[in-house]
């Protein structure tokens, strides 16, 4: 199991780009859960929804706050949704369970201009491939696409006359999305200027490619984001390209995007997964109001 909770954490840091602490923080809560199924005899793969009380009174008594109880839930949560999804186990235990009530956490985004701004950064920096780059962040932001899903891209996949791009997401679900006239000019110097240097004998067609040939990786796309968003004066500290996925997501809403067509462009299963950003125009109105209104 422990190579399992390893493998997970490495997906965290490298997919969702979570900062070291909260690396740290998530290890020692599943420790705790590692512990819960010694101390009662159970195989991860037996935990069930009859086993959750137990758990929650051995949780409270090692947790000090709701806080902390909750994001020891929203590891298991996540740790047995990753077993889930890479065949681990058959059935994931808890589609009803939920956590303490507490106040909701808004993803980070960033605007227009921060995205502008680290692109312009990779643009004018002495990178050895700043096309490359500057057009997979640009894609990032302006098809609002996972990390998983920009570097599985394949030449066949892109269609330029209408830009559209088909990409496949979770659970090997197709969907095409349409990406943005300043991604196609930036792509469209990546493949005439560099993309041609990076290809080597047995390549299979990926957009995206390493030094060495083959497709470039989630690794360093975060370490990309990251320094361009230091290059940008934006703290980076537990940031990742997921920031320009929320990003995307925002700026749609922003504009008047209805809901459920922000839902299909991101890929989500759930309308409910895509109203977080509602909340993010709630706040930011709220923010308006308290700094602008002379009664608030």
């Amino acid at each position: 199991m422990r190579t399992l909770i390893d493998a997970y954490l490495d997906y965290l840091s490298i997919e969702r780009g979570l900062s070291i602490n909260t690396l740290l923080s998530y290890q020692e809560d599943l420790d705790l859960f590692v512990n819960f199924l010694s101390s009662k005899q159970i195989d991860y793969r037996n935990f069930s929804i009859e086993n959750w009380q137990d758990f929650l009174r051995f949780l409270s008594k090692r947790r000090p706050s709701e806080n902390s109880i909750n994001r020891a839930i929203s590891a298991l949560r996540g740790f047995y949704k990753f077993l889930y999804r890479e065949g681990e186990i058959k059935e994931y235990p808890f589609s009803v369970v939920s956590g303490l009530k507490t106040e909701q956490r808004l993803p980070d985004v960033v605007g227009t201009d921060v995205v502008d701004n680290m692109i312009n950064q990779i643009l004018n920096s002495k990178r050895k491939f700043p096309y490359r780059d500057a057009s997979a962040l640009e894609l990032l932001f302006s098809a609002g696409l996972r990390v998983s899903e920009l570097v599985g891209i394949k030449l066949p996949d892109i269609n330029f006359g209408s830009r559209f791009i088909r990409v496949v997401g979770k659970g090997g679900k197709e969907r095409v999305v349409p990406f943005g006239r300043r991604a196609e000019l930036l792509l469209r110097d990546y493949m005439e200027k560099e993309r041609p240097l990076l290809v080597k004998a047995g390549e299979r067609g990926y957009l995206f490619l390493n030094r060495m040939g083959g497709p470039i990786s989630r690794q360093s796309l975060w370490k990309l984001v990251k320094w361009a968003l230091m290059q940008s004066g934006v703290k980076a500290e537990g940031k990742g390209p997921h920031l320009l996925r929320h990003s995307f997501a925002t700026e749609l809403l922003k504009g008047g995007a209805d809901l459920r067509v922000v839902q299909d462009l991101l890929g989500h299963s759930s309308i409910a997964t895509t109203q977080i950003y509602t909340h993010i125009q709630i706040s930011q109105r709220k923010e308006a109001h308290r700094k602008f209104h002379p009664r608030a």
